[in-house]
């Protein structure tokens, strides 16, 4: 009888500590940003047009997908987003209002034992919001067979002010936010939103 008591009490810890570590995992959001050389960066809009295959106003469509692609044992990956294209401002006109699969420099690992999980951003980038609209810049990458946003945070504007994430993110990028008013200056942003 003792015994079946002590079983139901260590029955019923267990029971809360497994509900405590899920609860903790799911909501334990970790975040690093990549601070790296590859990115190439960029002074003024003609530059920053000029290193870009596609320019686009656009909008996120739906839920971005994880994709995980650990490379030499070593975690990597990245986000395939649909986005709905608004506006061509450099390449093929007949992308206008269609919507294509592009890929995000950002991707979202398990953190194993530990709860929760981190999410990894290459640079400064902050993710596309879907209630947003942007200036995207975008690269033809031949191995992909599809465009990916060129240069991290300096491949991804928002134009209507609702990217507080992005803003946030700006503030603190002096380059970066000096290129966003260079571009901005240059495109006629009030007709492109």
């Amino acid at each position: 009888m003792k015994n079946n008591k002590r079983m139901y009490g260590l029955v019923i810890i267990l029971s809360i500590v497994i509900v405590a570590y899920s609860v903790a995992d799911l909501n334990r959001v970790k975040t690093i940003h990549l601070e790296s050389g590859m990115m190439k960066t960029y002074e003024n809009y003609e530059e920053r047009m000029e290193g870009s295959d596609l320019v686009v106003t656009a909008q996120l469509i739906g839920k971005p997908e994880n994709i995980l692609t650990p490379f030499d044992g070593f975690p990597d990956g990245y986000h395939l987003s649909t986005i709905k294209i608004v506006n061509v401002i450099k390449g093929d006109p007949k992308l206008e209002n269609t919507e294509i699969e592009i890929r995000e420099p950002y991707y979202i690992m398990e953190n194993g034992l530990e709860p929760g999980i981190t999410e990894v951003y290459y640079g400064h980038y902050t993710k596309l919001q879907s209630d947003s609209t942007y200036v995207l810049f975008l690269g033809w990458v031949e191995a992909w067979n599809q465009y990916g946003i060129s240069s991290a945070h300096q491949g991804k504007f928002n134009i209507d002010q609702m990217d507080k994430a992005e803003e946030d993110m700006q503030r603190k990028d002096k380059g970066t936010t000096n290129l966003k008013e260079d571009i901005f200056s240059k495109l006629p942003i009030e007709k492109l939103n």
